[in-house]
């Protein structure tokens, strides 16, 4: 499997390491509580951790143990990741501030998790797992010249077992295409999430990713992209 891969309705496209997911797949934007879920975007503090000194983020964030067929929250910790991993803003504690209890408790939020980590085990042929889940809410913004950056990392692994990445919406942006490669820097998919609730899941073990910058489709006018990541590591055995 190489190369770009063209959208099917429906049903999943590709296999794993990465599987495109149409909306409806995990989460319907059709749902009534869509609407409030996709308007807590409009309330994310700027990212105050950008090692860049980037101001085109802004962000929330909360971790959850996924197991027996619940997800529960776990208190609000500091979101870290290897140097290894994140070039940029790893080997440090980042705190971030937290997303609403309305959302992550939230029907929808819950669903969406626990629906997430069933595909997981369906395409990794394994039994239920029990999982650290970590939540991230990001709003990149193309600002007055300045594009943002989905990943100003570049292409990457987060350091973790499985990566979720969903659309949630956006405004008058051009870019933010997603490419995956494999363990040998060979193309597998290259795709533009365009539509709310389609997502790309991806098994981080195997797979690096990165999404290009955007920027706004109408000059001088303001232009954001917002997406909702989840990742999953295997919760260890105590």
């Amino acid at each position: 499997m190489t190369g770009r891969l063209a959208i099917a309705s429906g049903e999943c496209i590709a296999t794993p390491p990465a599987l495109l997911l149409p909306p409806g797949k995990l989460v319907d934007p059709g749902n009534p509580e869509w609407t409030a879920f996709a308007r807590s975007w409009d309330d994310l503090p700027r990212d105050a951790w950008m090692a860049d000194g980037g101001t085109y983020r802004r962000r929330r964030y909360a971790a959850f143990e996924v197991a027996d067929g619940k997800c529960m929250r776990l208190p609000h910790r500091a979101h870290y990741q290897e140097r290894d991993h994140n070039p940029l803003n790893g080997g440090i504690e980042r705190w971030f501030a937290p997303m609403a209890e309305a959302r992550t408790g939230s029907p929808l939020f819950q669903a969406l998790v626990l629906g997430t980590a069933a595909l997981i085990a369906d395409a990794s042929a394994r039994g239920p797992n029990s999982w650290t889940v970590e939540a991230h809410q990001f709003r990149i913004e193309a600002l007055s010249g300045q594009p943002g950056l989905p990943t100003p990392e570049g292409m990457h692994h987060d350091g973790r077992d499985w990566v979720l990445i969903l659309l949630v919406g956006g405004s008058d942006y051009a870019g933010g295409e997603s490419r995956v490669e494999d363990g040998s820097d060979t193309c597998i998919l290259e795709h533009r999430l365009t539509r709310p609730g389609e997502a790309l899941l991806l098994d981080d073990r195997t797979v690096r990713h990165g999404t290009t910058p955007i920027e706004s489709a109408i000059p001088g006018a303001p232009a954001w992209r917002d997406t909702l990541v989840l990742t999953f590591a295997q919760a260890r055995e105590s």
